[in-house]
This record gives structure tokens, C-alpha cells and sequence, in this order.
């Protein structure tokens, strides 16, 4: 049974649904616990919609590339082709009281580094690579 994954979706709402669905279909097959799963389908939808809203500024037909690979730890690389953003470099700003008061992309892009257990961001010409690793899947 193949541990990999490659494949290209438009950056598009319903090409973010279908990578989604296409992570909980391999995951699935792959044996993957509904943890890992889980992690993997919030990580990239909030990268997916980031890439969409402020990497592209709309939906449109350039793409947005995953790759699913099991070892020897489960990993995720994404890449699109968008403007230069590293987010591994992120900041927060000062404690806000409430989530109310965060200014915009606070909490998505400190969601994503939290639910990784490394997060290496590799500028590529004419886009984005971020590599994330997550817990090793028992397999």
C-alpha cells in the first residue's frame, strides 16, 4: 500500500474541500488515527485559506501542492506559489484579553506551529514550502 502522497489543487474553496477530503480518504487508508487526521485536515485548511485570502488576495486556479509522506515521521509539505511568507517567523503580539481583540491571522497561523511538532519554512523560487512533521503515525 503506497505511504505517499502527491497531488495539486486549485486555490479555490471547493479545491480546498477536496483536499481535505483526499487527506481523510488517505489517512484513512493509511491507518492514521482520527488525531492525526484531524491535525492534518485543521492545518491545512487554515494554510489552504491563508494561501487563498493573502497569498493569492482571491480564489483563483493557481495552485496549492501537498505531499503526504509516512517516514519516518508523518509530514506534510506545502507549497503554492504566492508571494513570500515565512510564518515559522511569527511573532505574537501582546496578550490580548480576549480572542476578540487579536488582530487578524493571530490565531490561525499560531494554531498551525502548535498542532506541529516542527514547522521549516524553505523559500522556493516563485513561492512557498513550508514542511510540517507531526507525531510518528503508528502504523
Amino acid at each position: 500500500m503506497p505511504t505517499d502522497l502527491e497531488v495539486s489543487f486549485p486555490a479555490t474553496t471547493s479545491g480546498m474541500v477536496a483536499a481535505l477530503e483526499t487527506i481523510e480518504h488517505s489517512g484513512l487508508a493509511w491507518n492514521l488515527g482520527p488525531d492525526q487526521i484531524g491535525r492534518l485536515r485543521i492545518i491545512v485548511e487554515e494554510l489552504f485559506s491563508n494561501t487563498i485570502k493573502y497569498g493569492y488576495g482571491r480564489e483563483c486556479d493557481y495552485p496549492v501542492r501537498l505531499r503526504l509522506e509516512m517516514a519516518p515521521v508523518l509530514t506534510l509539505t506545502y507549497e503554492d506559489d504566492a508571494a513570500p511568507f515565512d510564518p515559522t517567523l511569527w511573532k505574537p503580539a501582546e496578550a490580548m484579553e480576549t480572542p476578540d481583540q487579536r488582530p487578524e491571522g493571530q490565531a490561525g497561523i499560531k494554531m498551525v506551529l502548535g498542532l506541529s511538532v516542527t514547522a521549516i519554512y524553505r523559500p522556493r523560487a516563485g513561492g512557498n514550502c513550508l514542511v510540517i512533521t507531526l507525531a510518528s503515525p503508528s502504523l
